[in-house]
């Protein structure tokens, strides 16, 4: 029942009047404080509770029972339904008070789990075991940490009492804890996010999901290569490996995503391939990086057709299409990486992944000579254009020959003094 905390003179009046009568067994009781003075709220019997000081009222409560020498508390109505309100805390009250009248009264009925069940970090080893088996294995380790830290800070606490203000003090935690980056921290909470949507939408312990502070993280400077500059470093990969490369450069697939191509996943007569794995580290898996990824097939650029023919041919469909010839086998991610850094170094540049060199360049270069957003979208296998977007840098070449399409013929020109004066400043 809400309390109408206009009516002032009412409420003082009615806890003055606050009587020591009992109806029977049992007393509804609350977990929580105010959340303004941080002092406990006051029953006012039949009607709720309340702080009289701030007007402000719990969205929690329990049934604190002693039966048969044993004291119960009940924090759910037979139905399944938290007491998450006055009246359903006082009609589950009344209800238990019929039973023990009628001696029906059964408390595993009532208490169907016990808190324990409803520890965060109870729910968190839950969530652990359900959704490890699912990720990829590169990112198993950050999940299992992010999990960790929150049992850390959470503990036994339950997590029908989890508010927004519960979050703002992790990410408190978070930023003393240790000299995490904003994007470090904002990947931790986003963990935890997609823990209470698993125990709102999955298993139902919470009713909603409180808000999150939101948290600016600066991107970083977008880097990808030109053409021309893209050409420079291609030249200096060594003759042997040189194929893997141009894949790279020539189609914008992820390095994860060319090491575990296969024969099977070429179309000769199509002239196509489908991206449908990727690698993990080292692991192999048959599904594209992304919760929500499908495979993606794409044509095969004239330049590198011959080579995937050549290896398509004379390999059996599960063989890879690039293999290292100093092993025999897939390539693997420190061998790309370590030929990627030798040639950086030649040209004396070291801030610059393979992934921008390869994937952003590509898509950039793509949309700076026309091509439309939407089929680059659709080559990088993206699920919606949003993600596209941040490849659609200006060119600005481009801009000054659209510049040069406007005209405004009335533009006054400068005479011969100002001519004069702005030569002198020229120069100084």
């Amino acid at each position: 029942m809400e309390i109408d905390n206009s009516n002032i003179d009412l409420i003082h009046y009615l806890l003055s009047q606050q009587s020591e009568e009992r109806m029977g067994p049992g007393t509804i009781r609350t977990k929580e404080k105010c959340p303004v003075c941080s002092k406990r709220f006051t029953e006012i019997p039949k009607i709720g509770f309340i702080c009289s000081k701030c007007k402000t009222t719990p969205k929690r409560f329990f049934v604190d029972l002693i039966f048969r020498g044993q004291r119960i508390k009940i924090y759910s109505h037979r139905t399944g339904r938290v007491l998450d309100s006055y009246g359903i805390a006082l009609e589950t009250l009344e209800r238990i008070r019929s039973e023990i009248r009628e001696h029906v009264f059964d408390p595993t009925k009532w208490v169907k789990a016990d808190a324990k069940r409803f520890y965060i970090s109870t729910l968190l080893d839950i969530y652990m075991e359900y959704k490890i088996e699912s990720l990829a294995p590169s990112y198993k380790s950050d999940f299992k940490r992010h999990l960790n830290m929150a049992k850390k800070f959470f503990g036994i606490k339950d997590i029908r009492d989890l508010r927004k203000i519960d979050i703002i003090n992790y990410q408190r935690y978070l930023q003393k804890l240790s000299n995490f980056s904003a994007k470090t921290i904002k990947n931790i909470l986003d963990t935890f996010k997609a823990f209470l949507n698993y125990c709102y939408k999955d298993i139902e312990v919470i009713p909603s999901v409180p808000s999150f502070p939101k948290i600016e993280v600066t991107p970083k400077p977008f880097k990808w290569l030109s053409l021309e500059d893209q050409g420079k470093f291609y030249s200096l990969i060594p003759d042997q490996h040189k194929p893997i490369f141009a894949f790279l450069m020539l189609h914008g697939c992820r390095p994860s995503e060319a090491r575990a191509l296969k024969c099977k996943d070429v179309n000769l007569k199509n002239s196509t391939i489908t991206i449908s794995a990727t690698f993990s580290g080292s692991v192999y898996r048959e599904k594209r990086k992304g919760i929500i990824s499908r495979p993606v097939t794409i044509p095969i650029h004239p330049e590198i057709y011959d080579y995937i023919a050549y290896r398509v041919k004379n390999n059996l469909p599960e063989a890879f299409v690039f293999i290292n010839p100093n092993t025999g086998k897939y390539y693997n991610k420190n061998t790309l990486q370590k030929i990627w850094t030798q040639v950086k170094n030649k040209i004396g540049i070291r801030e610059l992944r393979l992934y921008e060199a390869t994937r952003h360049s590509f898509a950039s270069n793509l949309i700076n000579t026309g091509t439309s957003i939407y089929k680059v979208s659709k080559l990088l296998g993206h699920s919606n254009i949003t993600m596209t977007e941040k490849y659609a840098h200006t060119n600005i070449g481009n801009l000054k020959a659209d510049l040069m399409k406007l005209s405004l013929k009335t533009v006054p020109r400068l005479s011969p003094e100002e001519k004069s004066e702005q030569k002198i400043i020229k120069n100084q």
